[in-house]
Formats: C-alpha cells, structure tokens, sequence
C-alpha cells in the first residue's frame, strides 16, 4: 500500500469509527486488517475524536452554564481554564446539522411529555384524540431527525 493509499484508508477508518462502526465492519469496508485498523485507532487516538463527537450540545450547554453560575455567584469556577477551552473546542467540532438535530430531539421529546400530560389531563374521545395525534405526528419527527443526522 503506497503512503497516499495508507493515509486515504487510515481518514477512512477514522471516520467510520467514530460514526460508530465496528472494527470489525471497518476492517472489511476498507480492505484493512484488524491488527493494522487497532493500531491506527491507537497511535492516532481516534478514541478521542469519537468521544468529542459524542457530546451532546445540551451536556456542553449544562458545563457552560455551571462556570457560569460560579462566575456570577464569586464562588471557584468548578473546572479548569483548560478543560473550559476543551468544552468549547469540543462544541466547535459538533456540526450544525447535528447541533440542529440535538436541538430538535429534545424539542419533540418535550413536545411529546407535554402532549402526553394534556392527555393524561383529559379523558374519553379528547384523550384519545390526543393520543392518536402523537402517534401520527411523532414517526415524522424522527425521520426529520434521522434526515438532519444522515446529512451530517
């Protein structure tokens, strides 16, 4: 394998991995060995990368918020300089169509809690109404979801 093949292979790994494939599917899709593909992920930390891949805006947002509550109540901050630029290096990596997706998921989660409650509220015909107005309305929220994170 030339070094422009070994590179091109080694960026396709990466990004399968940290999408979530398996070694195993990798290794296949690539034409790459096991051995080989673990030694990418290890000398090239693609743990890392995952990891910065799977953080959830909202989580980010929850970190941000408690150095700020610290900041406006005097108090330490609760984390260093240092893992602050890392939370928000890590909000940089986060694509807008996933950051778009995230956002939409947990809007329709509370969508949906609260239509649930409105039911939960109401009884006979209007219950069911209700009811049958998630079970319609939410397979189209997911597959927007779906389409949001496909894109990416």
């Amino acid at each position: 394998m030339t070094a422009s093949e070994s590179d091109y292979k080694k960026s396709q790994g990466k990004d399968l991995f940290v999408k979530g494939f398996s070694m195993t599917n990798i290794a296949e899709i690539i034409d790459v060995g096991i051995k080989t593909l673990s030694k990418w992920r290890e000398d090239y930390n693609w743990q890392d990368e995952k990891d910065l891949n799977s953080l959830k805006p909202s989580t980010i947002r929850n970190l941000t918020l408690k150095m700020a509550l610290a900041i406006e109540k005097g108090e330490p901050l609760p984390y260093k300089a240092d893992d602050v630029s890392k939370i928000v290096a890590a909000f940089d990596r986060i694509s807008d169509s996933k950051k778009k997706a995230v956002y939409t998921m947990e809007s329709i989660d509370g969508f949906s809690q609260w239509m649930i409650v409105q039911a939960g509220n109401n009884t006979g015909k209007k219950r069911d109404e209700l009811l049958e107005e998630i079970k319609t309305i939410r397979p189209y929220f997911d597959r927007y979801v779906t389409e949001l994170l496909q894109n990416d």
